[in-house]
């Protein structure tokens, strides 16, 4: 299944650990955290030469890493993760997987594909249980379906745990039809509609996931493991 991994953020909330590197190849442990994410996906099968990634900030930096191994895309400017993956799914027929290039996760991603592939859902995304969910997409279900998509709701209201968006997803190449905006969010723009018109579904991941986005979540990860 073609892959894309969204790497071109500027890590304005990692500004000691990415501070002369792109977000993507801050260490954990002995790797990088897209080298970590590219060992997980060919660990299910997903090969190279599907793995596409969608650049913008030290671009340069992430395509000397890759070596030639991986497609890639440069964002010219900023096109946020809707514009991105629109951009860099360009000319892809079948649906794809596409990746949040900042998080780490054990899910079973061939479980989560063989889901989709037997569901009746366009589009499915992987959704987990937390106790804190500052800073992160919350969403609403019914009998597999995502109904409500709330991105970063106000955390004071938070009730004891809520499902949250972990940030992988596999998505219908026209997902983006009748959408002429470059710059533009999925979470905030795409997400909360299709949900709504009963077009997006979701699979729950009961195992690990952490979002690597701040200098605390990173720190918390070194610490869990050791790395």
């Amino acid at each position: 299944m073609k892959t894309i991994i969204l790497a071109g953020g500027k890590a304005t909330r990692l500004s000691q650990s990415a501070k002369d590197i792109p977000k993507a190849l801050v260490k954990v442990g002995q790797k990088p955290i897209l080298q970590h994410q590219i060992d997980w996906l060919k660990s299910h099968g997903i090969k190279d030469k599907e793995i596409k990634l969608s650049l913008g900030f030290k671009a340069n930096e992430i395509i000397d890493y890759l070596a030639g191994k991986h497609d890639y895309v440069v964002e010219k400017e900023p096109l946020g993760t809707g514009g991105a993956i629109k951009f860099t799914s360009k000319g892809f027929k079948e649906p794809f997987l596409v990746l949040n290039g900042d998080i780490l996760t054990d899910l079973n991603l061939s479980k989560f594909i063989d889901v989709f592939k037997e569901s009746s859902f366009p589009n499915m995304h992987v959704i987990s249980k937390v106790a804190n969910y500052e800073g992160l997409g919350v969403v609403m279900v019914d009998s597999g379906s995502t109904i409500k998509f709330l991105e970063k709701p106000d955390f004071e209201n938070k009730k004891s745990s809520e499902f949250i968006n972990v940030g992988v997803y596999i998505l219908s190449p026209n997902i983006f039809n009748g959408v002429d905006s470059e710059f533009f969010m999925i979470e905030k723009d795409i997400f909360p509609k299709i949900s709504q018109e009963g077009m997006l579904g979701n699979f729950v991941h009961n195992g690990f996931f952490q979002d690597l986005g701040t200098e605390e979540r990173l720190r918390k990860t070194r610490r869990t493991f050791n790395l």
